[in-house]
């Protein structure tokens, strides 16, 4: 019977390790990277299992000397939000070593794509795509700040 309990012990031990790496491994996406060819710097953060990101810098921050707005948003009321405070990633949740099911905006273009993002060494690959095929898209790179 000592035995039993040992080894149930044992179990229950090594399942809750697993549970707070996997956290861990999870939270690894959170802080400031940095675009593609160095353009802006999104802060990706947490709330409820979900993972967002905020466009916080961007490289030419003022036209005209008044912030850049988010022209191309096909929204016609967002056309006059500041790019800088732009949340451009939504909803995405971790599952076996990469976040997915989530979304990106692209506020060059006014599209919205879905997107997954997976470790590449240091780097993060974003990945976004149409039509839920992650096959039609293509894949960024952000370099953490």
């Amino acid at each position: 019977m000592r035995c039993i309990r040992r080894v149930t012990l044992l179990l229950f031990s090594l399942i809750l390790i697993q549970y707070h790496l996997a956290a861990q491994n999870a939270d690894a996406i959170l802080g400031k990277w940095y675009t593609e060819s160095d353009k802006s710097i999104v802060e990706i953060t947490k709330s409820n299992n979900t993972y967002t990101g905020k466009i916080i810098w961007i490289r030419d921050s003022l036209e005209n000397g008044k912030p850049r707005l988010d022209i191309h948003n096909p929204q016609e009321q967002r056309r006059f939000q500041p790019v800088v405070g732009l949340q451009i990633l939504n909803n995405l949740k971790f599952e076996q070593h990469e976040w997915i099911g989530g979304t990106i905006y692209d506020p060059e273009n006014g599209k919205e794509y879905s997107c997954k993002a997976a470790f590449n060494g240091e780097n993060l690959d974003l990945r976004g795509y149409v039509l839920g095929i992650p096959f039609l898209g293509r894949t960024t790179t952000w370099r953490r700040k």
